[in-house]
């Protein structure tokens, strides 16, 4: 039997700093994974399973309620940011906010809690390849090959919330819209048809497109909707026969996905081509769960809505009540400055051990 120890705020940012160190940008994640795997090793106890880039521990199984600990490995490419650093309370590095801060605090929840002693049965899933398109997510392939993931009491997945509460998710579409012209030499432009003419209007309608707010469960979600990429033309001298933008929409939990692609389509004209790239689905806001209601009587955090998408979608989807909660700042995700708050490492761990164990 593991005996619970106490994890400093020293000992989270060191394991932090570690694992910013380790590269494992999306599609290369094996060494980080490795790492996890040997430590896990170290603790003892437990089933460790591996699929591809991602591992997942489950401890003893003793028909109590599962809770399932979740958070990615990968990052997205660095940005003049690859190596950690401390500073001001802060560490700074590729992944410290997004979302090895939450790694970090799993597995050290994991080297300190007896997992015998607990109120729950508890897995935890480092996972591969969330940065990357929806199809490759590793959460999505763990869930079809370990279907008692989907048996869970409530997931927690540790993205960066500062600490919040934050309930749901946005669902997230990207559609390539194509506007077609006719190709001429630019010196007898009569001669075509230019698609950034045919497109202009639209394009300066569409980007025009106000935030829409969302009150769910009691927290604000927001609704937008962005031309992200714009491309068009082959050559200076020649008129551009076709245009390409790309839509960007982040829309509310109270929508389905069959919902959003009709509001969507509505918005670009029929003579327009329309192909969606990718697409996931909204997560439900689970503030009415008993568990998630637990939670929050307990340590009584700031609620809020997540306003980018996270895995949360996808145990919602299950049927798994799930929400965010991890010491990283989401407005630091993918920015060359990132950073975690040293002083958001402790409570975290705090507050799920707090959690989790049995009499708390």
């Amino acid at each position: 039997m593991l005996a619970s120890r106490v994890m400093t705020a020293e000992a989270l940012a060191d394991l932090l700093e570690t694992l910013v160190n380790i590269p494992s940008v999306t599609g290369n994640e094996a060494t980080i994974a490795e790492h996890v795997v040997s430590r896990l090793r170290m603790r003892g106890g437990g089933e460790i399973m591996r699929s591809g880039n991602a591992v997942v521990w489950r401890g003893p199984q003793a028909d109590r309620p599962l809770i399932v600990l979740a958070g990615h490995l990968d990052t997205v490419p660095p940005n003049g940011n690859a190596t950690a650093s401390r500073r001001d309370g802060k560490l700074f590095g590729l992944g410290a906010t997004d979302m090895k801060a939450g790694v970090a605090v799993m597995l050290a929840l994991l080297e300190s809690l007896d997992p015998e002693s607990l109120r729950f049965d508890l897995a935890c899933v480092f996972y591969d390849a969330e940065e990357g398109p929806a199809e490759g997510n590793g959460l999505k392939r763990l869930m079809g090959e370990m279907p008692w993931l989907t048996k869970a009491a409530l997931a927690i997945l540790l993205e960066p919330t500062d600490n919040r509460i934050e309930l749901g998710c946005n669902g997230v579409m990207n559609v390539e819209v194509t506007v077609r012209g006719k190709s001429a030499h630019s010196a007898r432009p009569w001669t075509g048809v230019n698609a950034i003419e045919v497109a202009s209007e639209w394009i300066q309608r569409v980007t025009r497109t106000r935030v829409r707010k969302v009150q769910l469960h009691g927290v604000e979600y927001a609704e937008t909707l962005q031309v992200t990429t714009l491309r068009a033309g082959r050559a200076r001298n020649v008129v551009p026969d076709e245009l390409v933008a790309n839509l960007n929409y982040r829309f509310t939990p109270d929508m389905s996905i069959e919902e959003a692609e009709a509001k969507l389509r509505a918005l670009v004209p029929l003579a327009f081509e329309f192909r969606i790239v990718d697409r996931a689905p909204s997560g439900r806001a689970c503030g009415d769960d008993p568990l998630v209601k637990d939670f929050i009587a307990r340590f009584k955090p700031e609620l809020a809505g997540k306003q980018g998408w996270t895995d949360v979608a996808r145990f919602t989807a299950a049927g798994v009540p799930a929400f965010n909660f991890g010491p990283g700042l989401p407005e630091l995700c993918h920015q060359a400055g990132e950073y975690c708050p040293i002083g958001n490492l402790e409570p975290a761990h705090r507050m799920l051990a707090e959690f989790l164990k049995a009499g708390s």
